[in-house]
């Protein structure tokens, strides 16, 4: 019989700020922007993935597709989970 459950909400009982700072720096990098920092990744916090993924975005003067960004931020939880981005 199960007795308790511990539910932690991200970042709540984990610090987890550096695993998604490094998450979102590689993707940066993968994009080629160089000065994605550690204010930026401030900004980031407690906004969706999506709004995150427009705080890196907006380093940059490519514009993406919906279908792009929806690729760019898939994979983001997955490195933040320990997983690399790949550096094709």
């Amino acid at each position: 019989m199960i007795k308790a459950v511990i539910f932690d909400l991200d970042g709540v009982l984990v610090t987890t700020d550096e695993l998604h700072f490094e998450a979102w720096k590689a993707l940066a990098d993968k994009l080629g922007i160089n000065d994605f920092t550690k204010a930026d990744n401030v900004r980031q916090r407690g906004v969706s993935r999506m709004a995150s993924l427009e705080v890196v975005l907006e380093k940059t003067d490519r514009a993406f597709s919906e279908e792009e960004k929806l690729a760019l931020a898939q994979p983001k939880n997955s490195m933040a989970d320990g997983e690399r981005y790949n550096n094709d």
